[in-house]
Formats: C-alpha cells, structure tokens, sequence
C-alpha cells in the first residue's frame, strides 16, 4: 500500500538521515534509485523521509541493539534530547509510586508536554501522577521485542496529534510485517557487584498464509533484574556515604512533666548541643538543647550490627541522641523488577480497497523496593506519664488505681519515668530491621483494531483509515503503616485485640485545670491528619484496667528488647500495623476512535497537492481507591458545648485519616474526560523541489477548559540535491491533566526560604523580607483547581540537511536551530508564594506590642501557670537589656496571631504552635497557571559513512545545547532560581517542580565498524557540567558541619562515559539453523563515578549510579 518514485538523488538510509545513533553502516544506492514514500512521525500524509520538513529522528531496531539496550527506556534515556525524565531504575520520591516505571522527557519541559504513541495512535497514561503533576506512557510497558523503531518528532505536534505534543512526539513502532522466528536471551552483570543481575529471554513469531493476505506476529518477553545494593554502586563510600535507621521509639520533643529518670539524659551530647545553640542565638531555657538517648543503646545489637548514636552528620546545635542501626543493606541503587508481556498483530487484506489490523500486548512488571517491615508514625505522639493514666477515673465512675506495674515507662521499669512528646517519625513497629522487600505492581492491557484502504473518488486517489483502541493500566503498591486508634490505645496501655478500655472516649479533660495547656496537641495540623485524638486520651485518663485484662502497653524503650516482661508480643505489633496496605490502587482506561481520510487534490508546480482531513474521540476514566483507614477514616470529638468537663461533645471532623503516615496521599475518585477533536493537513508543493505542511486541529475538552485551535506550517526546499532547508513554526497547547484538576497533587514535601523562619525576623527586628529568609521544611498538599486553562506554546525550528557527493561522499552534517515559548505554564504553586498571605498579616501586627510572647516558652515545657506562652514587652526588653540583646531577640511575634483562615474554616499555611524556629508542618499548594518558560538551543548530527579494506565504517555525532531556559514571571520565584536571582535554568540544576536539571550540553559521538560476520561498536557519552544553584545557601546554613562543607561543590562536573559491544554473526551451513548473533558488550567501560555534589547526592534522571556494566547475548534468527 506503499508507492513509489523515481529520483535522481542519493538515497541514503533514514538512519543516517535523520538520526545519527544509527550505527549500522548502509550500502548506498545508485543515483537512479528508488524511495519509498511512508508515513513518517510528524504527519498523515505519505512522502519522502529525506524531504521531511519537520526533524524527526529514527532509532532502528540495530542501533538499539548497539546500544546494549534491555529495554526501551534504555533507548529514551541515551537521546540527547530527553532530559529531566523520571527513571524507575533508581526508585522515586514520589512515595515509590513511580518506582519501575520509566518517561520521556522531550525539552526538560516536562512529561506532561511529551506525547508517547504506539504505532501512531495514543495509549493510555501509568495509573500514577508524579508530586509535579507529570503524566507519561510508561516505557517499560513497551515490549522491546515486538519494538521495530522508534520516531521522535522534535518540533510541535499538537496541530496533528492534540494536546500533550507541545515539546514533540515520540513513535513507538511496532515489527507487524516480521516473518519467522527469532528467539533472544541476554544477561547482565554489574562490575561492582559481581555474577548477574539481569536476565532477559524473548520470542517472536511470525507468519503469512492466504497467499499472504493473512499475516499473524506473536512475542512473547520475560524480563527480571535484581536489586543493587548502594554499597555496590561505582561511588560507594561508607566513609561518606551513610544510611541508617531508627531502633526503638524512644524520642523527645518536650517533656510533659519533670519526674524524668536522669539515665535518658546524655550528658556529653546535652552539654555539646547547649553551648552550640548558644553560639546560634538560640534558647536553651528549660529543656531546650537536651539530647535524649535512651539509655541501653549502645550495649545492645541486632542482625545489622550494633546499634549506636550517630553524629557525624548531624547539625552545629542540633546534636541527636536517636538510637540507630546500620541500614545500608537496605538501600537500594537500582531497584529490582520482573516484568511479563505478551504482544501480537493480526491483519488481513480483503482486497486493495479494505485491510484489517490489530495490535495487542499485556505486561505485568512487578517492583521490588526497598523496605524492612519497619512501619512508623509522623504525628507528634502525647504519652501520658504514669501517674496520668487513670487519673479522671472517678470522672466516670471507676475507683482510682496505682500505675500498673508493667507499664513501661516507670522509672523501676528501666523507663522515662515521666509523659512526653515524641517528634514525628518515632514511633514505629519493624526494628530491628529484617529486611522485608516492598512490591509495586503494574498491568497494562492495549488492543488495537484498525480497517483501511484505498478508493477513489472521481479521477482522485484516495485513502481511509479508522481505528478503535483501548489501553488500559493500573498500580497497586503495598507498604506497611500504622493504625492510628489502636496505636494510641497501646501507647496507653489499653492495646490489644482482648482489650475493652474501662473508660469513656468523650470527657471533655481540657476542661480540667492543668489540661488545658495541652490543648494543641490535639489539632488537625494537616488536611484529614490530627495530631492526637481526645477520644484516646479520655480513654487513657479514665480507665483503669491499664496493661490488665488482656490491655497491653506499647513499650517504646529498648528494655522491650531486654525484659521479657516488658517485651512488645507479636500479637499487638500486628493488631497495630496494617501490612501489604495499598498505598495506591489506581486505574487508567482510554478508549480512542480514529478516522482518518488522506488523498491527492491538484497538480502543482512541485507535484501533488495532497490533504489529510480526520476525527477524533477519546475517552478517559481515572479511578482509585483508598483503603478503609482512609476513606471513611475516623470521625473525630474537636469541640464541646461548653469549657466544663462534663460537657457532651459538640463538634465533629470526619474522614480524618486512621494511617499515622500519611493523610492526602491516597484518594477515593473516578474522573471521566471526553474529548472531540478534528484536524486537516495540506502538503502544497508550490514549486520544485518544495515541500509544505500546514496543519489546523481543532480539539474540545467541554466544561471549564473549553476548545482550542492548534495551527502549523512547515516548509523545506532542497536547493541543490544535496542540501535541504527546512523551517517550522506551530501552535500548541496542553489542558491540564484530569488528576490535577479535580484531586490535586498528593502529598509531598518542600524545602523553600522563609522570612518568618528567622527569628529576628519574628522579633520585629528585621523586615519580613525574602532577604532575610531561611531555609524551612514542609509537607505539602494539594489542592484542587477547577479553574486551570491549559498551557499554550509557540515552536519555532530552522534547520538544514547536508549530504554531499563526490570526494564527499558519504557524509551527511545537520542542524536544527529551535525555540519553545510556553505560556499559562501548569505548575505547583510554589511554595514561598504560598506565604504571602501569612507574611502580609505578619506585617500588620509586627508593630503591635500586646501581641509578643517569649520564643522559649512556646514549648510546653517551657509555658506559664496558666498553660500558655508568656507575654512579653519588646520595647522594655531592648530598654534593658540592648536590642540586640538575647533577651530582646527571645521576644516574638505570637505564631497565633498570624494564622490566617481560608473561608471554609481550614488553613492553607500550618506552623508548629510548640516549635521555637518557626517550623512549618503543612502547605495546601493547588495547581495555577504561573508564567512563562522559553527555551532554545540547537541540535547538530553529523556522520560520514566510508569503506576501506579492513571493513565498513560509520563515524557519528549528535549534540544538544541548550542556549537557554528562562522561567520567567512566576509568582514565587521574584529572587529567581532557588533564590540566587538567576531566572536561566540553562546549565543549572534547576528548580525542584519548575524544571529538572538542565545541562546545557549533551551529546553523544559513536563509531561502528562491521567486517564479514564481525561487529564493533563504541559509543562516547558526554554531559557537561552545570551550576548549583543552591550551593551559597547551603553552606551558609549555621548548622552545616565540616564533613557537609568538605563535600559541597557549586557545580556538577561534566561526565563522560563509554561504551562498546562487539558481535559475531554465524550463518550455520545447515539452513535450518538459521543465522545466530552474538553480542558481547560493556557499558561504561572506564567505570566513572556519577558527579556528587554532597555527600551522596547526584541526579538519577541524569547519571547512572550503577557503574560498569557487561552484557552477553544471543539472538538466533529462523
């Protein structure tokens, strides 16, 4: 169904054309040769490749094969132009939901804006959304053995394929004409390891029958790599590199009493971390500045060694006395994966007007992430001291008791002697660590089915091409949690499947003289996560049958380890832990109807005038289900109808989340989008040797996003035979993604700089300025937005193709000079934006006395009588004492003055009431449309392809720099990139969900050689050096140690790794062995370490960790 014409230029392979990593080297044909016309990515219409007026690059199926590729991403990950793609290789921050999964990323402008295709038509998004808000077609899901070539469209692509095309098109094609069989193995072994760790068996099968009318393509892929350990990764040093876990639950945020047993008490650190915050400024009233250990540490061991307090990294003035263990066995570099697929097509021709086709495949890759079993908290944990417990028990009717005799904490007990506040993350279940392996799993189903032909209407030839497709993925990852009502009740005493507390779970204790200074220890500081429930304490302070009766204590203290009588059963570590819990349980469905019309229209100076007019329909449906400890969660007692303690509860929170890890970070939602779109694409030869696209797609999204129109013209001229011109200029847009519009992004965490960080600057002393901010932590979670537009872009491309004759021949020099100018960019609000209302009511009361208190007694520890902070007057203080004085620097701004209110009743910005630095707990950070984003640069290939006597040979180079990358006028972001004033990401290490790191060179320079049945190919992999934005704040950081100082770089340094494979080809004399390849291979053969720019921290959407790597396979063609 292909045509043909004659020409008198060269024809050079598509490979060398269009893309350089084709290392294979082509036999060139005579001047009078034929070429074929095909559809090639970036337009409906047939024509040639050599005359394409849009850069498209081709990797076919042999240069994967050179690039000693097991997968596609391997393919993705080596194109100069993908950067800032998400890896599953390494793992992921986004709570392991994007681990074993793998993205392109055309431009660094994001996955959103990168369009994935099967042959030619859409397939489905993974079931998970990245914390940026990113969407992408999971690569791993692509067999690699049914793959024939991908296609890459560098230019706009949204006025032929629709939204999501912005940055371009990536084509993944499919072997639907393969004929015999071919069966593969490879396997694959890491330097620093030893033996294997990936192994790679597949098939493929093809027939023809009727004549060949009837064809039928089978395949089968069976895939598994094991996980590296980081202390096998090419830059491991224990002496820099660390990893360690806590052992037991013992930790301290206040005290919540003073009958303290002094064995929790490390002197040494204690007195280290006093004189230090005193060399900050810092307070060290009361308790502040203690370290607390407990107290059995470091006697006692486990199966990772013996336990210790670990310092070496800690902070000047923030010495820690936590309990750990050695955890490095438990770090992964490359996570481990077993991936399954099946693929096929079927097609029959029923006669040259009508041909029916088929796609299908099923994968199911199943991740091995890190993990131990160990299961903790992040809320700030109120334990009731001992004589606590019980001690409203005649609020209810019950007879006042003595402490139970195996509660823990009793100083006879080896305990604390006394009730705490725990710091988040503390409280936990798994230690010491047995090394329990968390899986995430996978499925992805697509079929397509496709009728097409030729007809004629009038004198006009013509084509028809309409498609229906189904894709469909889902995740399922498991993880361990904790129960939040029973965690507390055992923290109390009163846990255990047998126990019914005694007491009652809605006496109203703050309302009891001496409670109320607790108060805030019971807020929801978080959307749907409170930090303690009243209902537990009232139980705690009202029962009496503590650790009695089949009620058990949680014993947090290392002496679990030691005294069988104190010892956690296994019963109520199970009782309190939700195990293989789904953290995510997503599915992705897209259902898509193509119909397209191509067809000639009129002679013209240069040749046909051709049109391509079609329609499209997709359907989208997103869902997801939390479990029970989510959705409906608990329903809360947060208010009473009155101060007394008798008073009946009166207020309500519902769906507050029963899983002590997390809270917005798992949804109840099924979404639906339906989107209409129609296209036509002309190709006007208006004169000789002239090829034009102009292209007009039109696509609705209905409701609030509403229709867009996306244009594009092209145009290429070949003045000469040997040189082609092309230019390009499009239209595109992106509507925002469905997930982010009606549920946000979920739950994740920042570091931004924060005025009211500083406390001179809560002092009054220094203005609530971005200069004066310091760096500050938070979680974040999102909001919806309704009211997104989407993304619009203008894409601008020049470029030439030169392939010279005579003592020339053979060589082939391109460039394409490009440019992308985006608008209304889809983004997190970025998180110092998000202060703004907090600072602006700062500003209004800062000068109000009556509104001070004194920094040292926010801590609950450190309150008055009456339970509260202390009042203070700045003005006398600085009269006293100096106002640069300690005393006048301890007098701040009440936090509770400044809180602000949305206007349902909720916070966008939550503080930690109790915390003397201003620390942050909660960010609401919605998706907005927030500024613009230009970037430009230049791609050059070059190659040259000659023969000599010793064999053939292929020299090749493609190289992307990017000239710049302005992030412009985004709220937020007005002191610039990571608040250096620089607005050009362009060789910089970006801006955390603005834009990945962005190298402003990358390139690639390869050379094959192929003799008889031999092969080498050696590739040369460079990716230069780029700025650290944040390094000048980094270091400045008063709490930076000197082993911090001594491994901080401002830049990362530019790498180069290399690669070779050789191959061997038998063609056995008996013709029913058919033909075996042999390939042997190393991939980065001198072993280069990733560039570190701390301790151990280098980007794994740029480098590869895993060091040298060599592979061996066979492929054996029937």
């Amino acid at each position: 169904m292909s045509k043909k014409f004659p020409c008198r230029r060269k024809a050079v392979t598509i490979g060398v054309i269009l893309a350089g990593l084709s290392l294979p080297v082509a036999a060139q044909q005579d001047d009078d040769s034929e070429i074929e016309e095909v559809i090639v990515t970036g337009s409906f219409l047939r024509g040639s490749p050599l005359d394409a007026p849009s850069p498209v690059n081709v990797i076919d199926r042999d240069s994967i094969e050179a690039q000693g590729a097991s997968a596609i991403w391997d393919v993705i990950r080596n194109l100069e132009v993908n950067q800032g793609s998400d890896t599953g290789i390494h793992g992921s921050n986004d709570a392991g939901q994007l681990s074993g999964t793998a993205s392109v990323n055309l431009r660094n402008l994001g996955g959103n804006s990168t369009l994935t295709l099967i042959n030619g038509k859409r397939f489905t998004p993974a079931a998970v959304v990245s914390s940026s808000g990113q969407e992408f077609v999971d690569l791993n899901a692509i067999p690699l053995v049914m793959t024939d070539r991908v296609e890459v469209l560098t230019d706009g692509g949204s006025a032929l394929y629709g939204s999501d095309a912005v940055a371009g098109v990536v084509n993944v094609i499919m072997r639907t004409d393969f004929e015999g069989l071919e069966l593969y193995a490879d396997t694959q072994g890491i330097d620093e390891e030893g033996g294997t760790y990936e192994e790679t068996f597949s098939g493929i099968w093809g027939t023809s029958f009727n004549d060949g009318d009837t064809r039928l393509v089978l395949s089968g892929e069976y895939f598994e790599r094991d996980a590296v350990l980081l202390e096998n990764a090419s830059y491991y040093d224990p002496e820099r590199v660390t990893s360690t876990g806590r052992v037991g639950s013992f930790g301290i945020s206040t005290p919540l009493g003073g009958n303290i047993n002094p064995a929790y008490i490390n002197f040494p650190l204690t007195a280290q971390n006093q004189a230090e915050r005193a060399s900050l400024g810092e307070s060290i009233a009361g308790t502040q500045g203690y370290v607390w250990s407990d107290p059995l540490c470091e006697t006692l061991s486990g199966p990772n060694g013996d336990f210790f307090i670990d310092n070496r990294f800690t902070g000047v003035g923030r010495r820690s006395g936590t309990c750990v263990e050695d955890t490095i066995d438990e770090q992964f570099i490359a996570i481990g994966q077993e991936r399954s697929s099946f693929a096929g097509t079927f097609e029959h021709t029923f006669s040259e007007n009508a041909e029916f086709y088929s796609f299908f495949q099923y994968s199911d890759v199943e991740t091995t992430r890190e993990g131990s079993g160990y299961a903790f908290s992040r809320t700030l944990h109120a334990i009731p001291g001992p004589s606590l417990l019980g001690a409203l028990s005649g609020f209810v009717g019950n007879a006042p008791v003595s402490p139970a005799a195996n509660n823990p904490h009793l100083t006879a007990n080896g305990g604390f002697g006394e009730g705490f506040l725990t710091p988040g993350n503390s409280i936990a279940t798994g230690w010491p660590r047995a090394g329990e392996d968390r899986i995430t799993d996978n499925e992805t189903l697509g079929v397509q089915l496709g009728l097409r032909g030729d007809f004629n209407w009038g004198e006009r030839a013509m084509t028809y091409d309409v498609t229906y497709s189904l894709s469909q993925s889902s995740i399922e990852q498991e993880y361990e949690t904790l129960i939040r009502d029973r965690t507390e009740l055992a923290l109390y005493g009163l846990g255990g499947e047998n126990c019914t507390p005694n007491g009652s779970t809605d006496v109203n204790f703050l309302g009891v003289p001496g409670f109320g200074a607790l108060s805030g220890l019971f807020d929801i500081v978080f959307p749907n996560y409170i930090l303690n429930t009243r209902e537990g304490w009232s139980q705690a302070l009202t029962s009496t049958n503590h650790g009695q009766g089949g009620c058990e204590f949680y014993n947090p203290y290392l002496t679990s380890l030691t005294d069988p009588s104190l010892a956690n059963s296994q019963e109520l570590i199970d009782w309190i832990t939700a195990k293989n819990l789904l953290r995510a349980d997503k599915r992705n469905e897209l259902e898509v109807f193509d119909a397209v019309i191509t067809g000639e229209l009129f002679e013209m100076t240069g040749g046909t005038a051709q049109f391509a007019t079609g329609y499209q329909r997709r359907e989208r449906r997103a869902t997801g289900r939390a479990p029970d400890l989510h959705f409906p969660g608990l329903t809360v007692i947060t208010g009473y109808a009155s101060p007394s303690p008798f008073a009946p509860p009166s207020e309500y929170a519902t769906e507050i989340t029963n899983n002590l890890e997390c809270a917005n970070c798992i949804f109840n939602f099924a979404d639906e989008r339906d989107i209409d779109a129609v296209f036509l694409e002309l190709s006007l030869p208006f004169a000789e040797n002239v090829e034009t696209q102009i292209a007009l797609r039109w696509e609705d999204y209905g409701g609030n996003i509403g229709s867009d129109v996306s244009p594009k013209i092209a145009l290429s001229w070949r003045p000469i035979d040997e040189l082609l011109l092309r230019a390009s200029f499009s239209e595109s847009f992106r509507a925002p993604n469905i997930g982010v519009v009606n549920q946000a992004f979920e739950a994740f965490g920042t570091t931004l700089l924060d005025p009211l960080r500083n406390q001179d600057v809560r002092a009054g002393l220094l203005p609530a300025t971005n200069e004066n901010a310091q760096n500050n932590f938070s979680f974040t979670v999102g909001q919806p937005n309704p009211y997104l537009d989407p993304e619009k872009a203008d894409t601008y491309n020049v470029g030439f193709q030169w392939t010279p004759s005579g003592d020339l021949d053979g060589l082939s020099i391109g460039a394409d000079v490009w440019r992308f100018d985006v608008e209304d960019r889809v983004l997190p609000q970025i998180p110092r934006a998000s202060l703004d209302p907090e600072i602006e009511k700062f500003n209004s009361i800062v000068n109000d006395p009556s509104v001070y208190i004194l920094n040292d007694s926010l801590p609950i520890d450190g309150r008055g009588p009456d339970g509260n902070p202390i009042s203070c007057d700045p003005a006398a203080l600085a009269a006293s004492f100096g106002i640069d004085s300690s005393e006048r620097r301890n007098c701040v701004v009440s936090p509770l003055e400044y809180r602000v209110y949305n206007a349902d009743g909720s916070q966008s910005i939550q503080r930690n009431l109790n915390d003397t630095n201003g620390g942050l707990i909660t960010l609401a950070l919605p998706a907005v449309n927030a500024g613009n984003i230009e970037v430009q640069g230049i791609d050059i290939k070059a190659g040259y392809s000659w023969d000599n006597d010793w064999g053939q040979w292929r020299i090749g180079l493609d190289f992307v720099h990017i000239d710049e990358y302005l992030v412009k006028d985004v709220p937020g972001l007005e002191l610039g990139l990571q608040e250096t004033g620089k607005t050009d990401a362009a060789g910089t290490d970006g801006e955390q969900n603005i834009v990945r790191a962005v190298p402003d060179n990358k390139g690639t320079l390869s050379l094959s050689w192929s003799s008889g049945n031999h092969r080498v190919s050696v590739f040369n992999r460079h990716i230069g050096s780029h700025q650290v934005l944040g390094h000048r704040a980094y270091i400045a950081e008063d709490q930076r140690t000197p082993l911090d100082l001594q491994y901080a770089k401002s830049q990362v340094d530019s790498h180069d790794t290399w690669d070779i494979q050789y191959g061997y080809t038998q063609q056995w004399a008996n013709d029913a062995l058919g033909t075996t390849r042999f390939s042997v291979g190393i991939i980065d053969a001198t072993d280069e370490e990733p560039p570190l720019v701390r301790r151990a921290s280098f980007n794994p959407s740029v480098f590869d960790g895993r060091g040298r790597r060599w592979y061996a396979r066979v492929l054996w063609q029937f």
